[in-house]
């Protein structure tokens, strides 16, 4: 199956000490579509991937809404794990959600 994947929004970063400080994060929506694209929809989630490192020192989390096959389909994940995009295109909506924890790596 050649799924079509179109990233509306993707976010990378982290709350800074407390969160008292603020949140330090980066639009990752062109590096994500072009990690897709370059690795058939299997992507690692880190600084390298998403373009930079927004918040140095601390764990980032990544956050994106993609188009599957014509669903918008969201995304989550903690920096270091890896999304298998494809996983999602070959769902319904019901499966996704009740498969996430494997999604997600």
């Amino acid at each position: 199956m050649n799924a079509l994947f179109q990233v509306k929004f993707a976010t990378y970063g982290a709350l800074v000490g407390d969160g008292s400080a603020g949140m330090r994060a980066i639009d990752a929506t062109r590096s994500l579509q072009q990690q897709i694209d370059m690795f058939s929809g299997i992507v690692a989630i880190n600084n390298d991937t998403m373009g930079k490192d927004p918040a140095i020192g601390t764990k980032k989390h990544f956050g994106a809404i993609v188009t599957v096959n014509g669903l918008d389909i969201p995304f989550a994940c903690e920096e270091g794990q890896t999304i298998d995009f494809h996983q999602a295109a070959l769902m319904n909506p019901d499966q996704i959600v009740a498969a996430a924890n494997n999604i997600v790596r």
